[in-house]
């Protein structure tokens, strides 16, 4: 995972749209890049990808 740091703060690089976040990441897990391969087990997105993303690719595998 990418990372920077700031006025000491840490911010991230998230795997899904490339933008900045800090805190806390989320597992993009079933999401696919634009290869269709899975993300690094280190990688890591952020709360707007996880829930645009990564919570309904969840939700399609569960069959909901």
């Amino acid at each position: 995972m990418t990372s920077t740091e700031r006025d000491g703060v840490r911010y991230f690089n998230c795997c899904i749209c490339g933008e900045f976040f800090e805190g806390w990441g989320n597992n993009p897990d079933p999401a696919k890049n634009t290869l269709g391969e899975y993300f690094d087990e280190e990688d890591e997105c952020c709360d707007a990808c996880n829930n645009k993303v990564v919570i309904p690719a969840r939700m399609k595998e569960m069959g909901l």
